[in-house]
């Protein structure tokens, strides 16, 4: 790098009439090496020739310019980073000459030391596979227990809805069962009502025409009657009189008789065995001749009072009194004569 000289002032036009002064040269400036000089030579004093100070002289007020004022402030400032800075090169040998002693100081060789090798990862490795393993056996045995608890909500699942068929197949089984019998019950008294409104309206003169024949039958017995419908013994006179009418009255000795019966609600009737029931079922014709056998024969046979076709008698020269409906055929005394015997 050269040195820049300092540049020369211009002299400043003056008027005509005033004289100037002659200009003493200045002397030449010390020349500066500006090569690289070991950093105790750069920073001893340097040996510059002293000027001696002229003589002060009073010069003329000159107009001066501020660009050649900070042209000499730079030249300046380069000239004085010049003379007392250090040079690149000592700088960074100086740099390096520390960060030895730095490393000498704490231990530290000039050769640097190989990386420490990294840990042996394969226990890391075997306990990272382990424990995979046993999050596949929890999630594989947690699909295990789903599915089995998934299996029996299903079984129970069916098992509740074949037993809420078989609960929807049997009332609808007790349905059909009890509309057929409502069916069968409703035509049983169907045809039982056609026969008892012609049997009323000849009863008093069947009474009248068979009447002197039942009661010519006498009451001689030939017959021993079998009373199969009873849960116990009849009373003797009952027996008596069950012999006589199947024995006098014709077909009286093929129906069922009904003796003694617990469930009646007659206490002096069917469950003391002073009561029959004749079974004519739809054999309204043999009903009425049983009846008018009863009537002609009433002392002999001991009879207390006959239930017939929803009527009631209580003597023989009495009249006949209708009943309350009960609801059924057999209740109303359609299918059966019912005779109480004292």
């Amino acid at each position: 790098m050269q040195h820049r000289p300092a540049p020369t002032h211009r002299p400043t036009p003056r008027h005509r009439d005033t004289a100037v002064a002659p200009r003493t040269p200045a002397p030449a400036p010390a020349t500066v090496s500006l090569t690289a000089q070991p950093a105790e030579a750069l920073t001893a004093p340097l040996d510059l020739p002293v000027e001696p100070a002229p003589a002060p002289r009073r010069r003329p007020v000159a107009l001066r310019r501020p660009g050649v004022y900070l042209g000499v402030a730079a030249a300046g400032a380069v000239l004085v980073n010049l003379l007392i800075g250090v040079d690149p090169a000592a700088q960074a040998e100086a740099e390096v000459a520390e960060s030895v002693s730095v490393a000498q100081a704490l231990g530290l060789t000039a050769q640097s030391s190989p990386a420490a090798t990294e840990p042996d990862l394969e226990p890391l490795s075997a306990l990272a596979a382990s424990r995979g393993s046993r999050d596949a056996a929890e999630v594989a045995a947690a699909q295990a227990q789903f599915a089995a608890d998934q299996a029996v909500l299903d079984r129970q699942r069916a098992e509740a809805e074949a037993a809420a068929a078989a609960a929807r197949a049997q009332a609808e089984a007790e349905a059909a069962a009890a509309a057929q019998a409502a069916a069968e019950a409703a035509a049983a008294a169907e045809e039982a009502e056609a026969p008892a409104a012609s049997s009323s309206s000849s009863s008093s003169s069947a009474s009248a025409d068979e009447g002197p024949a039942a009661a010519a039958a006498g009451t001689a017995v030939s017959i021993v009657a079998r009373i199969n419908n009873t849960s116990g013994p009849v009373s003797s006179r009952v027996q008596a009189a069950a012999n006589a009418v199947v024995s006098n009255v014709p077909g009286a000795g093929s129906i069922t008789l009904g003796g003694t019966r617990p469930s009646a609600t007659d206490p002096a009737g069917h469950p003391s065995g002073n009561a029959l029931d004749y079974m004519v079922m739809t054999n309204a014709s043999l009903g009425d001749a049983i009846v008018a056998y009863h009537l002609a024969h009433w002392n002999e046979l001991g009879v207390d009072y006959i239930i017939w076709e929803q009527r009631i008698l209580q003597s023989p020269g009495g009249s006949w009194s209708t009943m309350a409906d009960r609801g059924g055929v057999t209740a109303n005394h359609f299918d059966h004569v019912h005779v109480n015997y004292n």
